[in-house]
C-alpha cells in the first residue's frame, strides 16, 4: 500500500469527492481522531504555500498520541499549477521540500491524501509526485465518464435509482458538470423519496433546468409562457434581488433556447416533425437526428445552438412543446430583437432593468 494518494483534476469537485472518499477509507482503520487531519491547501501567495506543505510534513511525521498512523488530507492544493505562487523560488522550494519528505515517508507511519486542482501536468514537481504516488487523475476527456461514477455512488448513499436513461438525460441537461449532476440529484432523490425511489427521465425532465441558464432559468421559462405579465414580474424579481445585475447572460440564454426552438418550429412547418403541444418522443427525435445529420453535421459536440446536440429526451419532452405554440415567425423576431438589445444595452449604460423590460413587452405584445 502505498503512502501516499495523489488526486487531481481539472473540476475540484470531481477532485475533492474522489480524495475524500480515499481519506474515509484509510481513516477507517484509525481510532484516534487526533490522528485524523485535513489541512485546507488552497494558497494565493508562496508564503500560504510554504505554510500548507510544513503544516503538512508536520502533521505526517509527529507521532501520533497513541502510537497509531497518522492520516493527512492536503485538500484542495491549488500549487501543483502554474500559478504564480506555484513558480516563485518559494514556492518551488517548499514544494519540492513536500515532495522530498513524501518520496521517504513509510506507509506504516502515515498516510497523504493530496487532492489537487488545477494542475501543470507539464511541471517536474508534477511529474516527481506522480512518479511515486498512487495517481488518480481525472483529466477533461474523461470528466464525463468520471461524472456518471459520481452519480452512480451518490444515488446509492440517497438511496434511490435511476430508470434506464434517467441518469444519461440528467448529465446531458447539466452538461457534464459534477457538481451540478451531484446538486439536482439530491433535489430529484427528495422529490421521489430517499428509501428507494426510482427516477424517471420525466422527472428529470420537469425538474432540472438546463446547465449555464442558473437564476436565470425562471426568467426564460416565463418569457416562453407567452404571458407579459408573469415574465415582467420574474424580470422584476432578478433585478430587485441582484443589484446591479447585467442583463447580457439573460439575453445570452433567451438567443440559445430560441436558436434551439427556431430548429424545431421549422421541422414542424416542414411537416417532418409533429406539431404538438404534447411534446416529441425520444425515439422520432433520434429519427430525425439521422434523417438530417448532412444538415446539421456532426452533432455528437455539445453545442448550445445544435438541437440535435442536446439530449433527445429534453429536446421533445422540454423544448418541442414551447416551439409548437409559437409560429416561426415570431421565434425569428423573437431572436432578432434580443439582438438588437445587446446593441441597446451598449448605448444605454446602467439601464439593463429597463432595456429588457422594453425587449419583453416587443415580443410578447407583438401579434
Amino acid at each position: 500500500m502505498p503512502s501516499t494518494y495523489f488526486i487531481c483534476s481539472d473540476d475540484d469537485y470531481l477532485c475533492a469527492n474522489a480524495a475524500r472518499e480515499i481519506f474515509e477509507r484509510l481513516c477507517a482503520d484509525v481510532n484516534d481522531d487526533m490522528s485524523k487531519e485535513i489541512i485546507d491547501c488552497s494558497a494565493s501567495n508562496a508564503g500560504e504555500v510554504s505554510a500548507a506543505c510544513n503544516r503538512a510534513i508536520e502533521g505526517a511525521s509527529t507521532m501520533s498520541l497513541f502510537g497509531g498512523k497518522k492520516v493527512v488530507w492536503m485538500r484542495g492544493a491549488n500549487f501543483f499549477s502554474d500559478s504564480r505562487a506555484a513558480k516563485s523560488e518559494d514556492g518551488k522550494k517548499a514544494i519540492s521540500a513536500l515532495i522530498d519528505f513524501l518520496e521517504k515517508l513509510d506507509e506504516s507511519v502515515a498516510n497523504v491524501v493530496i487532492s489537487a486542482s488545477p494542475v501543470d501536468r507539464r511541471g517536474a514537481l508534477f511529474k516527481r509526485l506522480k512518479g511515486f504516488a498512487q495517481c488518480t487523475d481525472f483529466k477533461v476527456d474523461d470528466s464525463a465518464q468520471a461524472a456518471a461514477e459520481l452519480l452512480e455512488m451518490k444515488s446509492k448513499e440517497l438511496n434511490v435509482s435511476f430508470e434506464p436513461g434517467a441518469a444519461e438525460t440528467l448529465l446531458s441537461i447539466v452538461a457534464g458538470n459534477p457538481r451540478m449532476a451531484a446538486e439536482e440529484l439530491e433535489k430529484l432523490a427528495a422529490y421521489v423519496g430517499f428509501g428507494g425511489g426510482r427516477i424517471s427521465q420525466k422527472d428529470v425532465v420537469e425538474m432540472v433546468p438546463v446547465f449555464g441558464e442558473g437564476d436565470f432559468f425562471e426568467i426564460a421559462e416565463a418569457f416562453y409562457s407567452g404571458d407579459l405579465d408573469t415574465a415582467l414580474k420574474s424580470l422584476r424579481r432578478y433585478f430587485f434581488t441582484n443589484k446591479n445585475a447585467s442583463a447580457r447572460p439573460i439575453i445570452s440564454v433567451l438567443q440559445k433556447q430560441n436558436a434551439l426552438l427556431i430548429q424545431i418550429r421549422a421541422l414542424m412547418e416542414d411537416g417532418v416533425a409533429r406539431k404538438s403541444e404534447a411534446g416529441i418522443r425520444k425515439a422520432e427525435m433520434e429519427n430525425l437526428a439521422q434523417k438530417y445529420a448532412d444538415i446539421f453535421g456532426d452533432y455528437s459536440q455539445k453545442s448550445s445552438y445544435c438541437l440535435f446536440s442536446q439530449n433527445a429526451w429534453y429536446a421533445g419532452a422540454k423544448l418541442a412543446p414551447i416551439a409548437a405554440r409559437i409560429s416561426l415567425k415570431k421565434l425569428m423576431l423573437f431572436q432578432t430583437l434580443t439582438a438588437r438589445s445587446f446593441g441597446e444595452l451598449i448605448s444605454r449604460p446602467g439601464e439593463d432593468e429597463s432595456v429588457m423590460r422594453d425587449l419583453f413587452v416587443r415580443c410578447l405584445s407583438a401579434s
